[in-house]
């Protein structure tokens, strides 16, 4: 079964340099995600929710059934419409001063704990940029995950994530995905509700052998 992997980004986006537009990611977010690359993230249909002004998403989730929807991986071994295990996270410790977020999350028998994110939204619309070091037998990469949704009573509805890769460090290993290639995946039920999942990992980076980890082939 294909599994996943995640984490980090976030703050102010200006106008003539000193002057914060509601409707812009903030400069942290711009400085680690390039226009180029949210522009493609959205090509594959990943919603990106742009302001300073985010709910609170505080809480622990679980995205299931989640689905793979798109992909720029040419000849992707997974197919659109492919199911992966229940993403489990937790949004804690939100900051919209500094526009940041800490995040946990488990994919399978993938983990990442205290993991550090840059926020954006408005109203009850939200997006969490997120940094993750992936190792696989020793070869590093470096990956994007991305979170959007709406924050409801229940939980979060329009559920969107994807994972991009930044870095493969020239993939000698063959492992990782391409350089600015990506999946998006969604809560195929339209419900990602709360849950009391516990999560006892106490990594900061990611571990994975596994084929499907985000940006292992």
């Amino acid at each position: 079964m294909m599994i996943l992997s995640v984490l980090f980004l976030g703050l102010a986006s200006c106008e003539k340099d000193d002057e914060v537009k509601d409707d812009e990611l903030s400069e942290d977010i711009q400085n680690f995600v390039s226009e180029e690359t949210l522009e493609q993230l959205q090509d594959l249909g990943m919603e990106i929710n742009k302001g300073m002004d985010p709910p609170d998403m505080e809480g622990t989730y679980v995205a299931s059934p989640f689905e793979m929807t798109a992909t720029s991986i040419e000849d992707d071994y997974y197919t659109v419409g492919t199911v992966i295990s229940d993403y489990y996270f937790r949004l804690y410790d939100q900051d919209n001063d500094d526009m940041t977020i800490k995040i946990d999350y488990a994919n399978g028998p993938e983990t990442g704990t205290g993991m550090g994110g840059f926020i954006a939204g408005d109203g009850d619309e939200f997006s969490v940029f997120i940094e993750v070091e992936v190792e696989t037998n020793g070869y590093e990469a470096t990956v994007l995950q991305l979170i959007s949704g709406t924050v409801t009573d229940d939980g979060i509805e329009d559920f969107n994530f994807a994972n991009w890769m930044l870095d493969n460090n020239g993939n000698e290993s063959g492992y990782y995905i391409d350089e600015e290639t990506g999946r998006v995946f969604i809560d195929s039920d339209e419900e990602t509700p709360f849950t009391d999942y516990n999560f006892k990992s106490t990594k900061s980076t990611v571990n994975s052998v596994l084929p499907g980890a985000a940006g292992i082939k």
